[in-house]
């Protein structure tokens, strides 16, 4: 499934700066998802829900191939490289979203880092990240 994203084969890296805006948005999902280790039900809802909020004429076939590619990739990476790749992501989402598009992301992640009814350190670490570099506000849950 290559026509949707390229390695580059020096390095076996995402080609970030050629990510669509739901590709970019859905690895940044799966960045959070899998920060904690797992992703569950609940988070995968969250997605969904966050996608097609962000992109409503989106393909739930598309969007399943770019989630899938997302989870394959991070989990052959190392946490610093996933906070890394989480890093570049965002350039490319603060590069290619719209204001309205940036404002309506940050609820979204908030409830896909609630999802689960826990709130890892890892999570809060990401949401600060995002908060920086995207100039949004993540408001999370205290009582998780």
């Amino acid at each position: 499934m290559n026509w949707f994203w390229k390695k580059n084969d020096q390095e076996n890296e995402i080609i970030i700066d050629e990510m669509s805006p739901m590709q970019a948005v859905t690895h940044l999902c799966a960045c959070i998802q899998l920060s904690d280790g797992d992703a569950d039900y609940e988070e995968r809802v969250a997605w969904v829900n966050a996608i097609s909020t962000l992109f409503p004429d989106y393909s739930q076939d598309r969007a399943e191939i770019f989630l899938n590619e997302a989870h394959s990739y991070i989990n052959h990476i190392s946490k610093d490289e996933i906070l890394i790749y989480t890093e570049k992501l965002l350039f490319r989402i603060k590069a290619v979203l719209s204001d309205d598009q940036l404002n309506q992301l940050g609820p979204k992640l908030a409830k896909l880092i609630e999802a689960d009814g826990i709130v890892m350190t890892s999570e809060i670490e990401l949401a600060n990240l995002i908060e920086k570099i995207l100039s949004i506000s993540i408001t999370i849950d205290p009582n998780l």
